[in-house]
């Protein structure tokens, strides 16, 4: 971890210390048998946690945080202070200008975050009592790491048939794809390998660990919050195991942008194939209180809805760690492309390199010939070459195509026509304890409104319980007023609405060569299906018999049993949606580097070629010609699994791979 430039002097430490007694502040109660209201935040060791975060954190935005921990302290928030002083200050300084409210809202999610998320090996939260959570619990899981990786030295060259760039639901399923025709792969992911026992520990280890940029990213713009895998297997390894099928109207509207087969059988036996080889069932989709309250509220109002299938192992899965599976799987049950494909593909040879982030793709004569990668060791970086004649990118429909940008590469519309299924959320409250920590994180779907305006619409799905990332989206009004709020988490469920947005954002390039991205939710059809869903997932909650609703948003009230839920709605359609207004999350992010047929809007070729430079494949959610509709990993594994026929393809034609044709 990086030290801080300059390092946190005493008075930022004593402002940092303020800070999280500010936000998490202990509170006198008569009735108070868990001591919740009594703990402040700094008993958990919040503010020792959020230094080491803004130690990690890149120079500039360092200086930025340590600038406002002064400018709070020069304005009068010091740990002596009282809490309604320190709460003015607060006020005031966020009251000066967007930036100044911006920093202290990122100092207020960050202490938040840390309070409610931050446990010990053998000591849980003190905070968890309240709410009746032991945290992730599980013993006997495996201590090996599942697969064998190698370690480059500094300046090595790797030759291969084929170098697939990132290992999820696209680059595991071609790399065990192309691994099994006879192909010499090498797969090179830029986070880390861990054993099933590494897993599921925490919140926050998993954020730090497991997730693009340490979880919760907000976009340049501010108007959408991105968490994206960072590890081997990618996706697979940290999502909520949702295996949705490719919407039809999707299928039939991709075959027509000249993507051949995805509207008829040949398709069909890709997405029957990677069902059969991630076990996808319903077996383990078990209720907690927040599906049967959802699906409560369906019953009533009429709405369709169903169970939804994961990939779990019966026979490893238990409800009862389940539901930590956005951290990790300690149980092994979760069949991520890391105990399937990426399993296949080392058993028939594939070489594997953890921690290495492509740098650029490298062409000869106009068409690929390998990349050009940086490798993180305990003993410093390296730099390693990895030449292949066949170059898969399939790091993500972020990172994609910022290497393609990079490298100078995928024509004017690499970047371009970024969807990310927005999703926004609301909060219910309940008279009895929901234990939403028990069960499957996402067990069953609303899908009534999916494709409501010309194909366009959104599901209304669950959400993992969690007690950091709650905290901290939860809206906070004043130190007592959030520790009531979080008093009841325990009761709490909350529903999102995933939009199939028809209107999109881009990825471009920082001034050091990273992925920059940008998105707002302004087209018209995704405003109106952004605002429709949550009317229905308001409904959804009040049929259920939800006693308050909470909406993620700074500004806007709560609804009470007994009020008018169509004015609540009408107030809510008041505030902006993304920043500064109604909170807007992505975990779904496609089509930066989409197929087509014309390359002036499309980066390759319905296949998976770039356009503009043979033997490099796009392999992963950044093919989509236009957002799915829904979690999107069987969709991706199944159309790497088609991609992967057409690189066998052309590496037969180069004499690679004694079964690559078939």
């Amino acid at each position: 971890m990086t030290q801080l430039h300059p390092p946190l002097d005493d008075t930022a430490r004593r402002t940092l210390l303020a800070l999280v007694d500010t936000f998490v502040p202990a509170v006198e109660r008569e009735d108070d048998p868990h001591a919740f209201f009594a703990t402040p935040g700094s008993a958990t060791g919040a503010h020792l946690a959020a230094e080491a975060f803004i130690g990690g954190l890149p120079a500039q935005e360092q200086a930025g945080l340590a600038g406002l921990l002064h400018a709070l302290a020069g304005a009068g928030l010091t740990p002596e202070a009282p809490q309604a002083v320190r709460e003015a200050v607060l006020r005031a300084v966020s009251a000066s200008g967007p930036g100044a409210a911006g920093g202290v809202a990122a100092l207020r999610r960050l202490c938040l975050m840390m309070s409610y998320a931050l446990t010990g090996p053998d000591t849980p939260n003190p905070f968890w009592r309240q709410f009746g959570y032991a945290g992730p619990t599980f013993t006997g899981a495996a201590t090996e790491r599942d697969l064998p990786t190698v370690g480059p030295g500094d300046g090595d060259t790797l030759e291969a048939d084929v170098v697939v760039v990132g290992s999820g639901a696209g680059g595991g399923v071609i790399a065990g794809e192309l691994a099994g025709r006879g192909l010499d792969v090498i797969v090179l992911e830029a986070g880390a390998q861990f054993a099933d026992a590494e897993l599921g520990r925490s919140e926050l280890w998993a954020y730090q660990n497991l997730y693009w940029r340490g979880g919760f990213t907000p976009t340049a713009d501010g108007n959408v919050s991105i968490i994206a895998g960072r590890t081997l297997g990618g996706g697979t390894t940290v999502n909520w195991m949702n295996c949705v099928r490719t919407p039809e109207e999707v299928r039939r509207e991709w075959a027509g942008l000249g993507m051949k087969g995805l509207d008829g059988p040949d398709f069909d036996a890709d997405l029957g194939a990677v069902m059969t080889r991630i076990g996808a069932n319903d077996g383990g989709s078990e209720y907690n209180g927040t599906h049967l309250r959802m699906m409560e509220g369906a019953e009533r109002l009429g709405y369709r809805a169903k169970k939804a299938f994961r990939n779990a192992d019966p026979a490893r899965h238990d409800p009862r760690h389940a539901g930590h599976i956005g951290f990790g799987d300690a149980t092994g049950s979760k069949q991520s492309t890391l105990k399937t494909y990426l399993r296949d593909a080392v058993a028939v040879g594939a070489r594997i390199v953890e921690r290495a982030t492509a740098d650029r793709i490298l062409t000869e004569g106009g068409r690929a010939a390998g990349v050009a990668v940086t490798v993180v060791g305990e003993d410093g970086s390296r730099r390693v070459t990895v030449r292949a004649p066949q170059v898969v990118v399939a790091c993500g429909a972020l990172e994609t195509p910022a290497l393609l940008l990079r490298s100078g590469l995928g024509g004017p519309a690499a970047g371009d026509y970024l969807r990310l299924h927005p999703c926004g959320a609301l909060t219910g409250l309940f008279g009895e304890d929901q234990r939403n920590w028990w069960g499957a994180a996402q067990a069953a779907i609303v899908d009534e409104f999916g494709g409501r305006t010309d194909g366009y619409g959104y599901l209304v799905e669950t959400t993992q319980y969690t007690t950091g990332l709650h905290a901290a989206s939860a809206i906070w009004e004043s130190g007592e007023a959030h520790k009531e709020l979080m008093s009841g988490h325990s009761r709490s469920v909350t529903l999102i609405h995933l939009t199939r947005d028809r209107g999109h954002g881009r990825v471009t390039l920082d001034e050091h060569g990273q992925a920059r991205v940008t998105y707002a939710v302004t087209d018209p059809v995704d405003v109106e299906n952004y605002w429709h869903g949550q009317g229905t997932v308001a409904r959804l909650l009040e049929a259920a018999g939800a006693q308050a609703i909470f909406p993620l948003s700074e500004s806007a009230r709560p609804w009470h049993r007994g009020e008018d839920l169509g004015a609540f709605l009408a107030e809510l359609r008041t505030q902006p949606i993304g920043h500064g207004g109604h909170a807007v999350f992505s975990a779904h992010q496609m089509g930066t580097a989409r197929l087509g047929l014309d390359p002036a809007t499309s980066a390759a070729t319905p296949e998976g070629e770039l356009h503009d430079t043979p033997g490099v494949w796009i392999g992963d959610t950044s093919a989509f010609p236009t957002s799915s509709g829904a979690n999107p990993m069987i969709t991706c594994m199944a159309l790497a699994r088609r991609t992967a026929r057409f690189v066998a393809q052309a590496a037969a034609r180069r004499g690679a791979g004694a079964l690559s044709a078939d």
